[in-house]
């Protein structure tokens, strides 16, 4: 088989196969219906006839030679101990879902229940309670952190661009090119059966900036179709939200989200509620958000949030104890679509007052272990921003609710701005995800970001190589990267999983292969047994002139085929006629 024809995600399927057959068939997890011949939907007469006729075959009192008569006896005990197993509701239940752990159970379970239905329903859930504590073991608690890197700040790297190279003849160059670091980590537990709880922990540090606070969250869930939730901090600013997801059928859904910043009810809430819907592959969301400028007649009208707009009291305006962020309202339209197994792609319009943009992005698959996106985004400000305005600092995945705020001046009016974004991402193993994401941006340059994600942990590190835009420096933070990962993925690492799965195949066909060797001496030891009671049988026939069987064949008969003697079954009907 060559390289290009093999495929790998048909290998991995037949892997798994082989190895649920391996273990399905090994002596540590013996199969009670095959050791009594039934279907796993046998009825208990079903069951129970089959064993009396396999434990009158194999009873030891029925075998004289002292060998016979212990193989007989292992047999009957594994005859026995199978249809104690297959004829207890509860055993059979707990075996159906989880196996011979499920037997070992089955006693600590189902005890408060009766008809095997209840009992099935029972094993059934706790089967599943089991999966997913394994997962959460893993993915209960996760955590985040991102360290921005100035790269123009560093003399030894100071050729890459322009600016590191201007910084360096302005003697600007040093080695603290830390700008700054956000962390997270939230531990999830569930209180009640429909009510988990959150605790997470936020710090943020970037230049004179600083902010550090701990949150607690409860998700309450209304069956299959709701759940709502609140977030408070325990240090101010205490800023509360609320949010909750609604689905209507499986095709349509709403989500909402409250955010009040201030508990006197200082600054009116920010209000956004968004429609979903499903068009087979594509779904598309409307969002719709209140922001928090607006007013209710007197209500709010001398809010805070409100900068730039006239106030009827400025005077009387009240002065919040911690900066506060000023959001915008905005209507955005996304939509989100699979595509086919290949590619993806996403897309959102957004319009606002004050800030407004597009942004598209497609995402390629490689295959299973090897994926690259790219995306474009034009954005453009519509009405001047004032003087000593606050703006919100903070990574972009952050979802809004803590801000941090310094003081910045801007007078730029009908700013346009532009964003292209290379992406690829390479699957180390079956938990980690290694992504280098390249942002090319009119307004800040050239930034790279390496992500390395394990399970629900992450850590990101944004390096900024140059505050301007120097296409070449783009140019060779997409394509170099782009070049040494293909070049790895398709010269070294799908040639190594290649050899490890065709390893492990082998592995596997050997322990088929012993397997079947075992299966083998135990039918032909049950064959030998058995030989002095068919031998009965037959001459019990002989002497009524009955029906004598002489020999018997199971399996695939493979009829059809047109030469005489070409297979076993030809020639085994051949000798039978003939000694007839």
């Amino acid at each position: 088989m060559n390289a290009d024809a093999w495929d790998e995600e048909a290998e991995e399927a037949r892997l798994r196969d082989m190895e649920r057959e391996c273990a399905s068939n090994s002596e540590a997890s013996p199969d009670y219906y095959k050791i009594l011949n039934v279907s796993r939907h046998a009825s208990t007469e079903q069951v129970r006839d089959s064993y009396k006729r396999l434990s009158l075959l194999f009873h030891p009192d029925r075998h004289h030679d002292a060998e016979s008569r212990e193989w007989a006896h292992r047999q009957f005990n594994i005859i026995n101990h199978a249809y104690e197993m297959l004829t207890d509701p509860r055993s059979r239940a707990a075996y159906d879902q989880l196996g011979e752990e499920g037997v070992r159970l089955s006693a600590a379970l189902g005890l408060k229940v009766q008809s095997p239905r209840d009992l099935q329903a029972a094993f059934q859930h706790y089967a599943r309670c089991q999966r997913i504590e394994e997962i959460e073991l893993w993915s209960r608690s996760n955590s985040e952190i991102v360290v921005d890197i100035d790269s123009t700040k560093l003399k030894f790297l100071s050729w890459m661009t322009k600016a590191g190279a201007y910084r360096a003849k302005s003697s600007h160059g040093d080695n603290n090119c830390v700008e700054g670091v956000h962390m997270q980590h939230s531990f999830s537990a569930d209180l009640a059966t429909d009510l988990l709880g959150t605790v997470t922990g936020k710090m943020f540090l970037h230049g004179s900036s600083r902010f550090s606070n701990v949150f607690g969250t409860l998700k309450y869930t209304a069956g299959i179709k709701s759940w709502a939730s609140v977030k408070m901090p325990a240090l101010p600013p205490y800023t509360v939200t609320f949010r909750g997801m609604h689905y209507l059928n499986r095709y349509r859904f709403y989500v909402a989200k409250v955010n009040q910043q201030t508990l006197n009810l200082l600054t009116p809430p920010s209000v956004s509620v968004s429609y979903g819907h499903v068009f087979g592959r594509l779904i598309g969301t409307l969002t719709m958000s209140t922001g928090n400028r607006y007013a209710l007649g007197p209500f709010w009208a001398n809010s805070p949030t409100r900068f730039g707009l006239e106030s009827s009291n400025k005077a009387a305006a009240a002065k919040p104890s911690h900066p506060l962020e000023s959001i915008p309202s905005t209507v955005a339209l996304d939509l989100f679509s699979s595509g086919n197994k290949q590619g993806r792609f996403t897309a959102n319009v957004t319009a606002g007052i004050e800030h407004s943009w597009v942004a598209t992005s497609y995402t390629r698959k490689i295959d299973d272990h090897f994926s690259i996106t790219g995306g474009l985004g034009v954005a453009g400000l519509g009405i001047p921003m004032p003087r000593d305005s606050h703006f919100r600092i903070g990574d972009e995945h952050d979802n809004q609710d803590e801000p941090v705020a310094i003081d910045v001046t801007s007078g730029i009016q009908g700013f346009a701005d532009a964003r292209v974004h290379v992406e690829m991402t390479a699957t180390i193993d079956s938990w980690t995800n290694l992504t280098w994401d390249v942002e090319v941006n009119l307004s800040t340059g050239v930034k790279v970001t390496i992500s390395l994600t394990r399970l629900e942990h992450n850590i990101q590190l944004p390096i900024l190589l140059t505050p301007i835009l120097e296409l070449d420096v783009a140019a060779y933070a997409m394509l170099l990267p782009a070049a040494v990962a293909l070049g790895l993925h398709y010269a070294v690492l799908k040639p190594r999983r290649r050899r490890a799965i065709q390893q492990r195949v082998d592995e596997l066909k050997g322990e088929q292969r012993s397997q079947l060797h075992i299966q083998r001496l135990h039918a032909e030891e049950t064959v030998r047994l058995l030989a002095p009671s068919a031998e009965r049988s037959r001459a019990a026939a002989r002497a009524t002139d009955g029906l004598v069987i002489e020999s018997a064949l199971y399996g695939d008969l493979p009829f059809g085929i047109a030469a005489q003697n070409s297979n076993s079954l030809h020639a085994a009907l051949d000798h039978f006629w003939n000694s007839r």
